[in-house]
């Protein structure tokens, strides 16, 4: 690169046209995002600087890093973090980045949640942000509850570790299939929820090759393929709660936009009460919640 070709405000450009031919939507915020990453610095003082000069390495990384998302790799994997609820939390490859709408089944948690100590699952929690989230915020009113975080995934629990440490929560972590772990040798709970949370994989098998190629080609299918109607893991989950939840406990799950009336009659057919649905930022059903 030439001096004046690594300069911020040049290497900013680059990037911004290079994401924009790549048909990326965010192109130009994502290129300061980047930028910001790399230098180390906030907008603003990106701004003050678009004229100085980069070193070599720095300029070699940025690009390295706007090359790679205009492949649609997603960008939190390239930066390694997303805000959830206003906490930092850690991404990696081989686990589902953390979605704004999915702070929608957060915030009916913490809605539903009695004024005393109680007991929470988290199944597929992936990076943990739900079971995490939900346990700090809980944490900041004055409770200690005893909140589970489960997944299959050898990549979620270990991310699900990092993340609880880094964010000092005490959360406890099991690896399990759905409910296998939580449930003893003769086929009875081994514990009693209160409140059951998960955000299953829901996206219809043949749906899969709809998506973003960002969430496509790059995020774990394991975390998205809800088989052929997209509501298989409903049916465990749903079936099996009903075991788990203690009298009055609840359960909280988000859904796809048009599976609402799916869940809510198989809640209904497993005898739960108060069934209600919540509609995300876009209008769309996100999170149905329902009393056992």
């Amino acid at each position: 690169m030439t001096k004046d070709e690594k300069k911020v405000g040049a290497l900013i450009n680059k990037g911004t046209k290079i994401l924009g031919d790549a048909f990326i939507e965010n192109n130009v915020a994502e290129a300061r995002h980047l930028m910001m990453l790399y230098m180390d610095k906030d907008l603003a003082s990106i701004y003050a600087m678009l004229n100085e000069e980069l070193d070599d390495v720095t300029a070699m990384r940025y690009m390295k890093a706007i090359k790679k998302r205009a492949t649609h790799y997603p960008l939190q994997y390239i930066t390694g973090f997303t805000y959830f609820m206003e906490y930092e939390f850690i991404c990696r490859e081989n686990v589902l980045i953390p979605r704004f709408d999915t702070e929608n089944l957060v915030l009916k948690a913490m809605e539903l949640s009695p004024d005393r100590n109680i007991r929470v699952l988290d199944m597929c929690t992936g990076s943990g942000c739900i079971g995490i989230s939900y346990q700090l915020m809980r944490e900041e009113e004055g409770y200690d509850d005893e909140v589970y975080l489960s997944d299959i995934s050898d990549d979620a629990i270990k991310l699900a570790q990092d993340n609880a440490k880094a964010l000092g929560s005490r959360v406890r972590i099991i690896q399990s299939d759905l409910f296998d772990e939580f449930t003893k040798e003769d086929g009875t709970p081994r514990l009693g929820f209160d409140m059951i949370l998960s955000n299953p994989p829901y996206i219809r098998t043949k749906d899969i090759y709809n998506l973003l190629k960002d969430v496509r080609d790059y995020e774990p299918r394991l975390a998205l393929d809800g088989a052929s109607d997209g509501l298989a893991f409903y049916r465990i989950i749903i079936s099996k709660a009903t075991e788990f939840l203690n009298p009055g406990g609840f359960i909280v799950l988000e859904i796809g936009y048009d599976q609402y009336m799916d869940v809510a009659e198989m809640l209904r057919e497993n005898g739960f009460k108060h069934i209600k649905k919540q509609k995300d930022m876009s209008g769309l059903d996100r999170v149905v919640s329902a009393r056992f």
